[in-house]
């Protein structure tokens, strides 16, 4: 016959047992929850594009979605980290996911300390870095157009460039100029974004594109605008939001090179309209933009580039080029993330 008294004894050491085994398991996660939080903290608030081009994702796997491109030596703001990847927000404000071999972080000094440096910006249309000051050097990296290093030196033909990770290779000079002089002397035009734009001429699409290797719709005027000087939204709907309104109700007269053309489907009783695409206006009813490649079509039905179902889709036209340093349509030379940073 079992004693009562030790069974109950036996309950109780059990029941202490178990209390101060969930007492352990709060505890280990209260110190991964206040290990990630002070990880979080001590994150370094700043990154630069150590490749061509980095791939920007909607979540923090290569299998997601990809959100947008930034170039070489591109800034960006941190505001997170999930196992080897950094969620940041890119110059037009775009919130995505970077893996870590694109990037190198940066505390604020050393943000300041690249700010103040001196730069070049490479502007042909792809190039690449070379291991020595000689033409028939071995790679360092390739190159495209928009790509921003740091240098100290010419060499001959060639500029020493050094990357944000430490790298350090040369770039033949005819490609490239000062940056500071650039971004302070770039002119923006209609007719300077569309001979931006005639440079991507074939250039194959790539949903999340912003590059001259592949891009997308809107990734065309974006890197069209950039070259040119002027940081504008990501998305053609973004783009779609700032700029001048420009009045399509007659005919095609009040527009102008370099105006941006919207398309996409109509606005009902019901529904608002939905921008779809974005391409740039050359004139003569000619547009050029990504759609399987960088091409032109006319919106003028007399023509023998004439797409109907372009023409029937165009929704809006907005002019950016009057609204420089408003909402959205940013000179390089005043956004905040190419000037020096504040302690917060």
């Amino acid at each position: 016959m079992k004693n009562p008294m030790k069974t109950k004894q036996n309950e109780k050491q059990y029941g202490i047992f178990v209390v101060a085994k969930f007492l352990l398991f709060v505890t280990i996660l209260l110190f991964i929850f206040e290990t990630k939080a002070l990880k979080a903290e001590t994150l370094e608030p700043y990154a630069l594009v150590t490749v061509s081009v980095a791939n920007m994702r909607c979540q923090p796997a290569y299998s997601a979605e990809m959100a947008t491109q930034c170039l070489l030596g591109s800034p960006l703001r941190v505001i997170g980290e999930k196992k080897g990847w950094y969620r940041v927000l890119t110059t037009d404000d775009y919130d995505c996911w970077v893996h870590r071999g694109s990037l190198t972080l940066l505390s604020r000094n050393d943000f300041n300390e690249w700010i103040k440096s001196p730069k070049i910006i490479y502007l042909q249309d792809n190039g690449f870095v070379l291991s020595q000051p000689e033409p028939n050097a071995s790679r360092v990296s390739d190159l495209v157009s928009g790509c921003v290093f740091q240098n100290k030196e010419t060499v001959g033909n060639f500029v020493a460039v050094y990357f944000p990770d430490g790298r350090s290779g040369y770039v033949l000079k005819t490609g490239c100029r000062d940056f500071e002089e650039w971004k302070q002397n770039v002119q923006l035009s209609g007719k300077n974004l569309i001979d931006k734009s005639l440079d991507l001429m074939g250039v194959p699409y790539l949903w999340g594109g912003t590059s001259s290797k592949m891009l997308d719709c809107s990734g065309m005027t974006k890197l069209c605008f950039f070259l040119n000087g002027v940081i504008i939204p990501r998305n053609a709907s973004s783009q779609a939001e700032v700029g001048e309104q420009i009045d399509i109700t007659k005919n095609f007269s009040n527009l102008q090179q370099g105006d941006l053309l919207f398309f996409g489907t109509p606005a009902t009783t019901k529904k608002q309209a939905h921008i779809s695409h974005v391409g740039l206006y050359m004139g003569n009813g000619l547009v050029i933009h990504a759609a399987g490649r960088v091409h032109i079509n006319s919106l003028e039905s007399d023509s023998k580039l004439y797409d109907q179902s372009l023409a029937n889709r165009l929704i809006t036209v907005k002019r950016l080029t009057t609204k420089i340093g408003k909402r959205g349509i940013i000179p390089v030379n005043i956004h905040p993330l190419y000037c020096l940073q504040d302690n917060e």
